[in-house]
């Protein structure tokens, strides 16, 4: 079995820059924290798919997304606080202990019954920070990162390199993720059985939506489509 595995990313974010905008209380004074937020998730989510498709480098990306979020609510700051700001919640958020509801029900469920490993396009140099602070190192046998193998989900070689590595094929897999494109559609085009977990998306959905835009929609229908991790127990 090969999973993603996330690690409660919007409390982690939401916590992490909740104390960012503490720290920078006095900056910010005129910044409404939600409208950030939901900023912030939107430009995210667009930045890491111009990462995933190798046009843009890692360290444009921890920067641009929160110079966009700012400058969508007015605040063109300087160049200085915004990479300290990036910085800072580099150095925070990888930290966090926080995991999804049901992280570790469900691999504590699953780790007599599968091996597990992880394949990821996250930073390398935080993967393990992230593994340590939410205690998920002894479930994964492999992690398979992005860095490590030259490609990114959804190419076919990161999937070619997991199957290398954990001596598994793609008909006895199973792909647990919450990027369509990375991970849902990109399991899909290398024969493996996928379980999309919503979460994200619907928190994009639901901000798109709040944004007077149409949520998101997509036309092919995954092995499995669940809206928490405990919903996975009854397909496996």
């Amino acid at each position: 079995m090969i999973s993603t595995v996330h690690y409660g990313i919007s409390d982690s974010i939401r916590v992490t820059l909740e104390l960012l905008f503490d720290k920078y209380k006095h900056e910010l004074a005129d910044v409404d924290f939600e409208k950030f937020f939901a900023r912030y998730h939107h430009h995210n989510d667009h930045v890491w798919s111009l990462y995933r498709d190798g046009k843009i480098e890692k360290e444009t990306l921890r920067y641009v997304r929160f110079e966009r979020a700012f400058a969508d609510l007015g605040k063109h700051d300087s160049n200085q606080f915004v990479r300290s700001f990036s910085d800072d919640f580099m150095e925070i958020c990888p930290k966090q202990p926080h995991t999804l509801d049901g992280a570790h029900d469900l691999l504590d469920f699953c780790k007599s019954n599968y091996q597990m490993h992880i394949i990821t396009n996250g930073f390398i140099e935080v993967q393990g920070h992230k593994m340590n602070a939410a205690k998920l190192n002894d479930y994964f046998k492999h992690m398979i990162n992005s860095e490590h193998c030259g490609v990114r989900k959804p190419h076919a070689g990161i999937f070619e390199y997991a199957m290398k590595v954990s001596g598994a094929s793609p008909d006895e897999s199973l792909m647990i993720g919450d990027d369509w494109v990375a991970d849902i559609i990109g399991a899909r085009d290398f024969g493996m059985d996928q379980a999309f977990l919503t979460t994200t998306e619907d928190l994009l959905s639901q901000m798109q939506v709040g944004e007077g835009h149409d949520p998101l929609r997509h036309n092919y229908k995954p092995t499995y489509t669940i809206s928490s991790l405990n919903e996975l127990k009854k397909y496996l």
